[in-house]
């Protein structure tokens, strides 16, 4: 995965910066699983997605290809975290009632990581991955960050996150699994600007920019959202795209 240097570079950003999922996703994958003794959680990077899981499931098995990732971690009694590429988890066969994969499937979705799911899923196993859309907001927190800095950013994207604005399906990932319909969920709430600013500092295109010189103007963009919105509270709109489909 081309992009594990900078999330292990931005481990720490990551932590702070990621908002949660919503409860009611995880609830979906829990009553679409055949069981709920086993998860496979991949590219689990600081484990967030992992400890929703282990509310619902026996034994969340965690990987990530990003040892900073893991390291940065929160440990729970029933997750296993462990360093691994995402096309070798280092489980037996047909271990896993659920397979899940968290704002990452688009780096790795590949023949071998399918087989592999393929390999350490049980029959009818469910997979499901999803990925943030863009944040919208107010028309003047749009105007004054969400905009200039999304223009700013723009070209630093890698394809894979481009893949992610066009949304999941089988298609785009190669995934050779028949698909289940599954609800819309949207993680967004009502956020503080410190919390919009450091999700947006979060993406992977934020940190190159950064190091493409842009660092100065980014900042003064945090700082004028940090300004013009403290103590207010901003809505948030996040919607998720999912793929679902039953492994056979």
């Amino acid at each position: 995965m081309r992009n594990a240097t900078s999330f292990g570079r931005q481990a720490s950003t990551y932590a702070k910066g990621r908002p949660g999922y919503p409860a009611e996703l995880y609830n979906w994958i829990a009553a679409n699983s055949p069981d709920t003794e086993k998860v496979w959680d991949v590219g689990t990077g600081n484990g967030q997605a992992a400890h929703a899981l282990a509310d619902r499931f026996a034994e969340v098995h965690a990987t990530d290809i990003s040892e900073d990732q893991i390291a940065a971690a929160r440990p729970h009694p029933n997750i296993n975290y462990t360093v691994a590429p995402a096309q070798a988890s280092g489980l037996t066969d047909h271990w896993a009632d659920a397979v899940t994969v968290a704002t990452a499937v688009h780096w790795f979705a590949d023949v071998a990581f399918w087989e592999e799911v393929k390999r350490v899923s049980k029959p009818d196993a469910l997979f499901c991955a999803w990925t943030y859309q863009l944040p919208r907001s107010t028309a003047e927190v749009e105007r004054d960050f969400l905009t200039p800095l999304l223009a700013l950013i723009d070209p630093y994207w890698a394809e894979g996150n481009r893949l992610c604005m066009r949304g999941y399906s089988a298609d785009n990932l190669n995934c050779p699994f028949p698909t289940l319909d599954i609800p819309a969920f949207d993680a967004g709430a009502d956020w503080t600007a410190e919390q919009l600013a450091d999700f947006a500092q979060s993406w992977s295109a934020h940190l190159r920019a950064r190091e493409d010189g842009q660092a100065e103007t980014l900042q003064t963009l945090r700082d004028k959202l940090l300004s013009e919105y403290a103590g207010q509270t901003l809505p948030i709109s996040l919607p998720l795209s999912l793929l679902a489909v039953c492994v056979k």
